[in-house]
């Protein structure tokens, strides 16, 4: 019997149900339409004519119901209801195959948010292997990465490893696999569903009759490898398994990166003694991640200047292209001093890193309540920008200090900062950039700059300290008596 049931074109407020009941009273003719085991769906067979058809209603090559009445009547109705049983199953299986890429995209959305909390290369390899393992049916999985203290690809983490006996059977996986060095060197991932018949295998790899091996790419760079393998007889990978292996490892090289990066910071931080050389440590960490913040966009002239108060500092600053060639650049300084900003700094950057929309205003909100959710954490004020290649741009602001273009301010509403007000909104404002101008932005370190006799630097110097270069704002502002972090970036068109 067909999965298909005919009833279910009949349900209560169906539209197929009514259409039904209208087209027959459009014929004039009397119909009964039954399903698969003669139940009525519509109409009633007492009062059929007795020169009636039955005719079948087809579904996947089998008979899900039948139409009973005149000829004519009959046969419209029987093609008709063929091909509404086709849309509605049609219907079904997008429905379906919508909530299975639903499911699959909260699982991977939670195996990121897991990975992200981990700060151990071994644990997040642990992490990574046991949803490889619950998705994709294997008996031996393995995670390597290269050392750069060894110069050479270590074994971080396995499951189902038969390397310490030799009677198993189930085979093992490691460093010297032809598959791996492969994956890793070309950057691409691999099935093998004959692993006999594949002169690559080496002696360990015998026992597996398939294995797929995705490599751990961080942009440009490979760092490892993720392999699965099966030695179950007639086993096979398909092209799923290789999909979702090639998203866990997407993930796992995040993951590992920033992993790998704070063993560096932990090594760093272990070589010096005093709390001073932590702080130092952190600042290196902090000028990495602007650096990285900071991404060149063709078609831009983008300047910035950054001078901390202190080793770490609580401003911000976020450049990268948007799909469409626009530039997209945020500016912004967060309450408090020392690691406890910088760490908020951090985690903004991380934010925004992780945000897929382009809009200024919504980046905002956003980040609002992604700090928001974090607790408290003070407050963070903000301006973002979204400027196309000719000019024209999209500015929001979150209580930070308004931009300048020509030595004129580009005025904008007044908001909260982010993190006091859940579900804020920010307003956008539309401008236009002209080439030879350049729209300049500053932290409150600028203005808050305070000479020896107390005097501050004040707003009104702004407007014309505007027409200089980043740095000669940032050197003006520090020269005048540098109290809180500075930070300078302008924008121009190139």
């Amino acid at each position: 019997m067909a999965n298909f049931k005919l009833r279910t074109l009949f349900t209560s407020g169906s539209h197929s149900a009514r259409a039904m009941q209208n087209l027959c009273e459009f014929l004039g003719s009397r119909v009964c339409i039954v399903d698969a085991f003669d139940r009525p769906l519509l109409g009633n067979p007492s009062d059929l004519p007795p020169n009636h058809q039955r005719l079948p209603v087809s579904f996947n090559d089998e008979d899900v119901g039948y139409v009973m009445a005149e000829s004519t009547a009959a046969q419209l109705i029987a093609e008709l209801l063929t091909h509404l049983a086709a849309r509605e199953s049609e219907s079904r299986t997008l429905a379906s195959e919508v909530l299975h890429l639903y499911r699959e995209l909260n699982l991977f959305e939670q195996l990121s948010e897991d990975l992200s909390a981990l700060l151990d290369v071994a644990a997040v390899s642990e992490r990574a292997l046991q949803e490889a393992q619950r998705l994709i049916s294997s008996t031996c999985g393995a995670i390597f990465v290269y050392d750069k203290t060894l110069d050479a690809i270590r074994l971080v983490a396995s499951f189902g490893d038969s390397s310490n006996d030799p009677s198993a059977s189930q085979g093992s996986l490691t460093i010297h696999s032809r598959f791996l060095l492969s994956a890793i060197d070309r950057g691409a991932a691999e099935i093998i569903n004959n692993c006999a018949a594949d002169p690559r295998v080496i002696e360990e790899e015998r026992p597996f009759h398939s294995l797929v091996c995705a490599p751990l790419r961080a942009g440009e760079l490979t760092s490892g490898a993720i392999v699965v393998a099966s030695s179950q007889p007639e086993s096979e990978y398909s092209s799923a398994d290789l999909k979702l292996l090639n998203t866990i490892a997407l993930l796992t090289s995040t993951a590992l990166e920033n992993a790998l990066l704070c063993a560096e910071m932990v090594s760093a931080a272990r070589d010096r003694a005093a709390y001073t050389a932590e702080l130092q440590a952190a600042s290196s960490v902090q000028q990495l991640l602007l650096n990285r913040a900071s991404r060149t966009t063709p078609g831009f002239d983008v300047q910035w200047s950054y001078v901390p108060a202190s080793e770490v500092g609580g401003d911000l600053f976020f450049i990268q292209p948007a799909p469409d060639s626009s530039l997209i650049a945020l500016i912004g300084d967060v309450s408090g001093k020392g690691l406890t900003a910088a760490m908020r700094v951090a985690m903004i950057l991380g934010a925004l890193n992780r945000e897929t929309s382009s809009e200024p205003d919504e980046i905002l909100a956003a980040l609002n309540n992604a700090l928001i959710a974090q607790g408290e954490l003070g407050f963070t004020t903000a301006c973002c920008i979204r400027i196309s290649p000719s000019g024209e741009f999209v500015l929001a602001n979150g209580g930070h200090i308004s931009p300048f273009i020509s030595g004129l301010e580009f005025e904008t509403e007044p908001s909260l900062p982010l993190g006091m007000v859940p579900d804020q909104t920010y307003a956008a404002r539309r401008g236009t950039l002209r080439h030879g101008e350049r729209i300049v932005f500053v932290s409150d370190g600028v203005p808050e700059a305070r000479a020896a006799n107390g005097q501050l630097f004040g707003l009104d110097r702004l407007p014309q300290l505007s027409l200089l270069t980043a740095r000669e704002i940032a050197q003006a502002a520090q020269d005048f008596g540098q109290e809180d972090d500075i930070t300078v970036l302008t924008i121009a068109l190139s």
